[in-house]
C-alpha cells in the first residue's frame, strides 16, 4: 500500500512594500541596465524597497487596472478563466504586501505580461476583430503584407519575438522566431514599411475574442 502524503499548505509571503511595485522596479532596472540590478533580482531582496521610484508604483497601479477590467469583461461574456487567469485574478484580490508563494512567479513576470498584452491592444485596437476566410489559406500563397509591430513575448520556458503584419484585406497575421535567433538582424533588414512579399500557409487563431493568422514554413519573395 503506498502512504498518502499530506500537501503542504501554500505559504503567504509577506513584503515590506507593494509587491507588484517590487515587480515593476525589478523590470525597470533591468530595461535601464542598471548597476543596481545586482540587488534586485529577487522580490525579497532587501535593498530592492528603496530603489522603488514613482514609475514602479503607477506602472502597478496601471497593471492592476488592466487586468481587473479584463479579467471582469472576460467573466460577464461567460469566459472560462484559465488557470493563469484564475491564479491571476486570486493575486488581485490579494492584499499588496502579501501574496501566496505558489503565485510570486506570477508577480515577478506580470509586467512583463502587461507591456505584451498592450502592444497586440494597439494591434487589434478592439476586443472583437474578426479575420476574412479565403480558400487558400491552407495552401501556399503569395500575399502582400504590411509591417506593423515587433513585440517580445517573455513566458517562463522561452523568449520569442512576433512580427506582427496586415494583408491586403487588413487581416492580422504573425510570425514568431526566438529572441535569440542569429538570423533575426537580417530579418530586421529585410521587414520595413514598405511592406514584403511572403509565400505561407496561414492558420486561424484566437487571442480571447481577436482572430489572427499565423505563418507557417514561410518564406519571403
Amino acid at each position: 500500500m503506498f502512504k498518502q502524503v499530506e500537501s503542504k499548505p501554500d505559504d503567504i509571503k509577506t513584503f515590506s512594500e507593494d509587491v507588484l511595485v517590487l515587480s515593476c522596479c525589478i523590470q525597470r532596472l533591468a530595461n535601464n541596465q542598471s548597476p543596481s540590478m545586482r540587488y534586485s533580482r529577487s522580490l525579497n531582496s532587501d535593498e530592492l524597497p528603496a530603489l522603488v521610484s514613482d514609475l514602479d508604483r503607477q506602472k502597478a497601479k496601471n497593471i492592476r487596472k488592466y487586468y481587473n477590467d479584463k479579467l471582469l469583461v472576460l467573466t460577464l461574456q461567460g469566459k472560462q478563466l484559465t488557470k493563469f487567469r484564475k491564479d491571476l485574478q486570486k493575486f488581485l484580490n490579494s492584499e499588496p504586501d502579501k501574496v501566496l508563494e505558489s503565485l510570486c512567479g506570477i508577480v515577478y513576470r506580470l509586467p512583463y505580461f502587461y507591456d505584451y498584452d498592450k502592444a497586440v491592444d494597439d494591434i487589434f485596437k478592439s476586443s472583437y476583430f474578426k479575420n476574412t476566410r479565403f480558400n487558400d489559406m491552407h495552401e501556399p500563397v503569395k500575399r502582400n503584407l504590411k509591417f506593423v509591430a515587433k513585440i517580445e513575448n517573455q513566458r517562463k520556458h522561452s523568449n520569442n519575438t512576433e512580427y506582427w503584419f496586415e494583408d491586403e484585406s487588413l487581416n492580422k497575421v504573425m510570425f514568431s522566431i526566438t529572441t535569440n535567433n542569429p538570423l533575426m538582424s537580417l530579418l530586421d533588414r529585410h521587414i520595413n514599411n514598405d511592406g514584403c512579399s511572403v509565400v505561407t500557409r496561414y492558420y486561424l487563431r484566437k487571442k480571447d475574442l481577436n482572430e489572427y493568422f499565423v505563418m507557417e514554413n514561410w518564406s519571403f519573395v
